[in-house]
């Protein structure tokens, strides 16, 4: 029996295509990006007639809805991409788009396709009631997010700066409204990207002496590479607080009780003991140092062969302020020899205006539609499609209007990956405040 709530029952079917992104794009199934895009038409007719489609590289999806005077546009992204799921361990098959216990299951539902169907449902709510935006509102649509939207994103913000486009702001998925037990607060927190940390990988290659393992040198190819790795994670980059994660404590000092507020609403003078509180926790301490992890590593053809080479791929993440090259630098100077091949290069964000008219309005609308939450902007650690909108975008912000469990949080990648029916209410509650307040402003 279909779900009584029609958004519910498209993001069900939304599931069912496999949109898998892939680093090399001829190994997507770019023909189910073709049917996805075909059931999107065929579910917003009202969208299709009324916006204007563009198509960007064969399956970047730009809607332009033309407001009433030409005041600076603004931009809505959500990407339809998802990651790989393995078949087992799901409670319902990771592609069925099942629905039960009041919850949508299926890879993508959280990330990010419950967001563009809350998108695409406020939409169709406000034509059909015959609104009018101001000025013009733009939805962008990337299909390799979850790889780095090189061709996807990046290839939209190419277009639109091709058509002379600046934008006001771009809000992206992102923060969203989360226990605030993690920051000490007994309040739900909502938390709104401002900024992103850069993010590169890199493939290092160790070099040795190849030959049978009856007579080895010293150290091999394998061994320099383990030693390197040992040394890199012993010698992390020296913490430090930005002006972003400065700002979020002083957004969050006031419902910390006692010393403890005061203490966070004066960085300058506590810095040390901050970094030290920070940095007890992965995701806070992710926010105040520059991060690598390794997480591929190769070397061999046999279990008695030197090889010749062994490689690593390290994922590194940037503070504001650090740089790819610095990254790179700080790893060479560990002193062991190694060649390097940058896989994927994105260096850190500008940070966006704590203050402006939108930052204001975003913050109105969770006020409305959460009202029980305090509201803080943070430095995003992981990545999204905003990042290459900043050539184009006086201000980019991040924020999935939904509250998220840890228990989410830890699905979202993984295996039985869902979206409540409550958190896609409110979505589409706020994507419909929050145009219909950004587009009379």
């Amino acid at each position: 029996m279909p779900h009584p709530l029609p958004a519910a029952r498209r993001l069900s079917q939304a599931l069912t295509y496999p949109t898998v992104s892939h680093q090399d794009i001829t190994r997507m199934d770019l023909p189910v990006f073709s049917a996805f895009e075909a059931f999107l038409e065929a579910e917003y007719p009202l969208i299709h007639h009324q916006l204007t489609k563009t198509v960007v590289n064969g399956h970047g999806l730009v809607f332009h809805w033309p407001g009433r005077d030409r005041k600076q546009p603004i931009l809505l992204t959500a990407h339809y991409d998802v990651v790989p799921a393995g078949e087992e361990g799901w409670p319902y098959p990771p592609f069925s788009g099942h629905i039960a216990d009041d919850r949508v299951y299926g890879r993508g539902s959280f990330d990010d396709k419950g967001s563009l169907i809350a998108i695409l449902e406020a939409i169709t709510a406000l034509l059909e009631e015959g609104f009018v935006p101001a000025s013009d509102v733009y939805l962008a649509c990337g299909f390799d997010e979850e790889v780095g939207g090189a061709h996807g994103a990046r290839q939209i913000a190419a277009h639109f700066e091709s058509q002379g486009l600046m934008f006001d702001y771009v809000l992206d998925e992102g923060g969203a409204v989360a226990d605030g037990a993690m920051m000490g607060i007994g309040k739900p927190v909502a938390v709104i990207g401002v900024a992103e940390k850069g993010h590169t990988s890199f493939q290092l290659t160790f070099s040795g002496e190849e030959g049978h393992a009856f007579t080895p040198p010293e150290t091999t190819a394998v061994g320099k590479m383990a030693r390197f790795i040992s040394l890199a994670e012993a010698r992390p980059a020296k913490p430090r607080l930005t002006d972003t994660v400065k700002a979020m404590l002083a957004a969050t000092a006031a419902h910390r009780p006692g010393i403890q507020g005061f203490v966070l609403s004066h960085p300058g003078l506590f810095e040390p003991l901050i970094i030290r509180t920070l940095l007890k926790n992965r995701q806070t301490a992710a926010m105040v140092r520059t991060t690598l992890a390794f997480t591929q590593a190769s070397g061999g053809t046999a279990h008695n062969v030197l090889p010749k080479t062994a490689s690593c791929t390290v994922n590194v993440r940037i503070l504001q302020g650090d740089s790819s090259e610095a990254a790179l630098a700080r790893l060479r100077g560990l002193g062991i020899p190694f060649e390097s091949v940058a896989i994927l290069q994105d260096e850190p964000t500008k940070s966006s205006d704590l203050k402006s008219p939108a930052m204001e309005l975003i913050k109105n609308c969770i006020a409305q539609v959460f009202p029980d939450a305090v509201i803080t902007p943070y430095l995003m650690t992981g990545g999204t499609d905003c990042r290459h909108y900043d050539r184009v975008t006086r201000n980019a912000y991040r924020f999935l209007p939904a509250r998220v469990t840890e228990q989410e949080l830890s699905l979202m990648h993984g295996r039985g990956e869902y979206l409540s029916i409550e958190n896609l209410k409110a979505m589409i509650a706020f994507y419909t405040l929050f145009l219909r307040s950004a587009a009379t402003h």
